[in-house]
């Protein structure tokens, strides 16, 4: 894990925004440094499963309120009665809002959230193990575009 150390002079309108990401970069690097080598892969990848469920779970809790819309009313005189509750992707993002706030939009994040981190964990220590492997195999120079490509297609 390597950081910039050194970053090139700053504009004077961004200084202070370097100064924030170089102290959190420091902060970053001490915290990581308390974990063996081993485990940055998997933790990383914990992370990245964790930070794409919260990303992704209100879209879907959309997809999923627009798919079962009105699949489980019973028929009135055997006729299937389908009443569209909500209309696109905008309208059932405002509708959830409205009526179930924030937390309707995260709704079923805990049962996302344990299949993704272990998902996405495994997925980078091996994607990571393969790329070692094959750069090994293959030496560091020869081709990494062909690493890469088998090692994503694994």
């Amino acid at each position: 894990m390597s950081f910039e150390r050194n970053p090139p002079p700053p504009i004077p309108a961004q200084a202070s925004d370097r100064a924030s990401i170089s102290y959190t970069y420091t902060r970053l690097e001490r915290f990581a440094r308390r974990f063996p080598k081993e485990s940055v892969v998997p933790i990383s990848g914990a992370i990245a499963g964790a930070v794409s469920g919260v990303v992704s779970c209100p879209l879907d809790v959309i997809k999923t309120k627009l798919q079962a819309q009105g699949g489980f009313q019973a028929p009135k005189d055997g006729v299937k009665v389908t009443t569209a509750a909500y209309s696109g992707v905008a309208g059932t993002a405002k509708t959830i809002w409205k009526e179930e706030g924030i937390r309707g939009l995260y709704r079923g994040l805990g049962p996302m959230l344990l299949g993704y981190i272990p998902t996405w964990a495994v997925y980078l220590t091996v994607y990571n193990k393969t790329q070692t492997f094959f750069r090994t195999k293959t030496g560091e120079c020869a081709r990494p575009s062909v690493v890469t490509i088998i090692a994503n297609t694994i």
